[in-house]
């Protein structure tokens, strides 16, 4: 796998906490490739460069071992999607709209934020500008032609995907990982997963929620044993 460089920040901050840096390395090179491919499958399938990109990082899946993420959920995940993408995809395409864009006479399980915070069928609600200052804090600014809010859980999860590489340069971006993780991950992450887990036709979008909720648990006690914003 490539990943950015390591700084002298990110070695000396694991150092005073004697932690193994080696092994800390790997387990952030493992969470970024976790939160990313998890990123692409809630893309559109229509995305051929989101497609393509899950295709090529499928298989590093099952090398990951620091995580701790179990063997079966990995395989699922996985060999499902792998499968879902290895034909036609009008059928994934119809799902991922019946679950993600629109379905009659509402969508069951929303992928924005808002409704899992505020129980609110809109977006930009309470906990968008908190949001919107990690963006801005992280060096990002929303694109004003972007197709979906950054509250939507596939961008909330690249950008997770994104601050847990940059802190691998600079130790500053710990802390951000942090706030976006028990500010707004952990809100929607659980709900969302069991919501999607009942709702889903497809295997692979089951697969999906199956993991998302194995990572939001097992993020729960990564942080819970990490001070980073102190």
């Amino acid at each position: 796998m490539s990943y950015p460089g390591k700084k002298y920040l990110f070695l000396l901050y694991f150092f005073r906490k004697g932690v193994s840096f080696l092994l800390e390395v790997r387990l952030f090179q493992e969470r970024g490739l976790v939160y990313k491919v998890l990123s692409l499958a809630f893309h559109t399938p229509s995305d051929s460069g989101a497609v393509d990109e899950l295709v090529k990082l499928l298989p590093l899946l099952r090398s990951v071992q620091e995580l701790r993420l179990d063997a079966g959920t990995l395989e699922l995940f996985t060999g499902s999607w792998i499968e879902a993408l290895s034909i036609p995809r009008e059928g994934l395409l119809v799902e991922y709209t019946r679950l993600f864009v629109n379905d009659c006479p509402h969508l069951a399980c929303p992928p924005y934020e808002t409704y899992w915070r505020d129980g609110e069928r809109t977006i930009y609600g309470s906990g968008y500008s908190s949001l919107l200052e990690i963006y801005r804090t992280a060096g990002l600014e929303p694109s004003p032609i972007a197709r979906q809010p950054i509250e939507h859980v596939a961008l909330e999860l690249e950008l997770m995907h994104y601050l847990v590489l940059r802190s691998l340069e600079d130790e500053s971006f710990l802390c951000l990982q942090e706030r976006l993780f028990k500010d707004h991950i952990s809100v929607w992450a659980e709900p969302y997963a069991s919501c999607l887990e009942s709702h889903a036709l497809l295997e692979n979008y089951r697969a999906s929620a199956r993991l998302l909720r194995e990572v939001a648990e097992l993020e729960e006690m990564f942080f819970a044993t990490r001070n980073f914003c102190r």
